[in-house]
């Protein structure tokens, strides 16, 4: 089990400084067997599978949860997949290095076609805390339920954007 350390913030695509159709990103289609708990199956570039369950965040701050993960075969979550909640949720995320972290730009597609997530994993809620965040970025979204994944596979697009 692992504690996962994370913020994040919604991006306007156009003011992404990278030029993402010449990186190769990952494509990633996840679904959502329980919202409550949190267990989540992942496809990577339809080629490693991951089963996820995730604790509640450790505060409000929504930053620190803890989040276990196990390697599923492919025939399991295919297998999953029949069995989930709400939407499948499809997206390719970027990495790029950013000093000691690396930055994950979300861009979704389908039904949330238009979103676009910075995500950055830290080691420790201080460093997370005094994280300063690249100008292009809109707003730190973190602490807000509707920009979680399991909320917009179970409601969509959330309405404040």
């Amino acid at each position: 089990m692992n504690t996962e350390i994370e913020r994040k913030w919604l991006v306007d695509r156009d003011s992404i400084p990278y030029e993402l159709e010449a990186l190769r990103g990952e494509r990633l289609c996840q679904a959502y067997i329980s919202f409550s708990p949190t267990i989540r199956i992942r496809s990577i570039n339809g080629e490693s599978f991951v089963l996820t369950v995730k604790g509640c965040p450790a505060n409000s701050s929504g930053i620190e949860r803890t989040e276990y993960e196990l390697n599923i075969s492919k025939g399991e979550f295919e297998a999953l997949l029949k069995k989930t909640e709400g939407r499948v949720i499809e997206k390719t995320r970027y990495k790029f290095p950013d000093g000691k972290y690396t930055r994950e730009l979300d861009v979704f597609h389908g039904e949330l076609e238009g979103l676009c997530y910075l995500e950055v994993e830290f080691p420790s809620v201080a460093e997370a805390e005094g994280y300063i965040a690249p100008n292009w970025v809109k707003r730190d979204v973190t602490a807000e339920g509707e920009y979680t994944n399991g909320s917009l596979a179970r409601s969509g697009m959330p309405k404040n954007i």
